[in-house]
């Protein structure tokens, strides 16, 4: 008897769009309202690659559904969800708050300085507001208005209040666990360790199983971890990061094509040429002198 198989868990970009490789400052912000209430007041079971959520949560309350379990909450709360995270929610009709959406990058830049941030995204979680519920819902409305908005340094305005925002979540979620944090599930884990370890060596040329020796662990299960996580291979987190620093300095340095391969590891640059053209639909080249004009 052939076994059928199951249906794969929906990802999208944000809720309802089509799976999109996000850029490396993306921050979002909306009412919770704005996808909620025309899909009857339930998200439907889904996952992001690249992107946490922090929910904050004014009035109502529901079901939080993660991790093949359902969390029941009440507002004034806040609900973290992190990338790759299959998660979904069942909302009162009374519902109201804030929607705010960053991208995994950010976090991981963010949890360099702080690593207590990073931990806060270990696992998809509800967490009582108390004395910083109105911090909270005050810096998420900020965002929102500033998305919505064209100010002069807005970019730098809604970073800021984004880490105003984790901060303050993880103050809560420390006072929630009486002074802890949640420990990140180990596939999640392994996806960080593998993150911060390209950081330091994306410029090395190393290859995946250099990454996966450097880490302990063999390719096989790197790359599991990665696909459950992120819904990609390790080689495509890989890839990603070397195209941002050769995009990056195409646009920002004098060097030469060729010096920019050799800088990122490449020791053929016909190859690099090859790799930057499959994936950006122009050459190097041609990539700086469109940027130029």
């Amino acid at each position: 008897m052939t076994r059928k198989a199951s249906n794969p868990v929906p990802r999208f970009f944000l809720y309802g769009e089509a799976e999109a490789k996000a850029d490396e400052h993306f921050i979002h912000a909306e009412t919770l309202e704005r996808r909620s209430q025309p899909s009857g007041w339930q998200i439907r079971p889904h996952a992001h690659a690249d992107l946490n959520h922090v929910l904050v949560i004014a009035t109502g309350g529901g079901d939080l559904l993660a991790g093949g379990d359902k969390e029941a909450f009440t507002a004034p709360c806040l609900l973290l969800i992190p990338a790759g995270e299959v998660h979904g929610f069942n909302w009162n009709a009374d519902s109201q708050g804030h929607v705010v959406t960053f991208v995994e990058p950010m976090l991981r830049r963010l949890a360099r300085r702080e690593p207590g941030l990073g931990d806060l995204f270990g696992q998809a979680s509800a967490v009582p507001l108390g004395g910083d519920g109105s911090d909270c819902l005050r810096l998420a409305a900020l965002l929102e208005a500033e998305m919505a908005g064209g100010g002069v340094g807005r970019s730098l305005l809604v970073e800021a209040a984004l880490m105003a925002l984790l901060v303050h979540a993880w103050r809560a979620a420390r006072l929630s666990a009486g002074g802890g944090g949640a420990a990140r599930g180990p596939r999640a884990a392994l996806v960080a360790r593998y993150r911060d370890l390209i950081e330091e060596q994306y410029r090395a040329g190393w290859g995946v199983a250099q990454f996966a020796d450097a880490l302990g662990v063999t390719p096989g299960r790197l790359r599991a971890a990665c696909i459950a996580v992120t819904g990609h291979p390790p080689i495509d987190l890989l890839h990603d990061r070397l195209l941002a620093e050769a995009k990056r300095s195409l646009l920002y340095s004098d060097l030469g094509v060729a010096e920019v391969a050799f800088e990122l590891g490449f020791s053929d640059p016909a190859y690099f040429n090859r790799f930057f053209t499959g994936r950006v639909g122009c050459s190097p080249g041609r990539f700086r002198q469109g940027a130029a004009g």
